[in-house]
């Protein structure tokens, strides 16, 4: 995998191997030229971890609150 970044001082460039298997991408859309991932799923993706087969939890959100009449 190689991953092509900008630093403060220029262009960086990431080049990683796994020793056994292979990455297993996300999904891409057809004709798609990028993909954006943030950085706990590049993480994942680096380590050679399926991240079609994680599961992100629900954010909490407070219950709806009764208007009082």
């Amino acid at each position: 995998m190689k991953i092509l970044t900008w630093d403060r001082g220029g262009f960086v460039l990431y080049y990683k191997r796994l020793e056994r298997g292979r990455f297993k991408l996300p999904e891409i859309e057809p004709g798609a030229v990028e993909v954006e991932l943030d950085a706990t799923r590049l993480a994942m993706l680096l380590d050679g971890i399926d991240v079609k087969r994680v599961k992100t939890p629900s954010r909490w959100e407070p219950p709806a609150r009764a208007i009082a009449k």
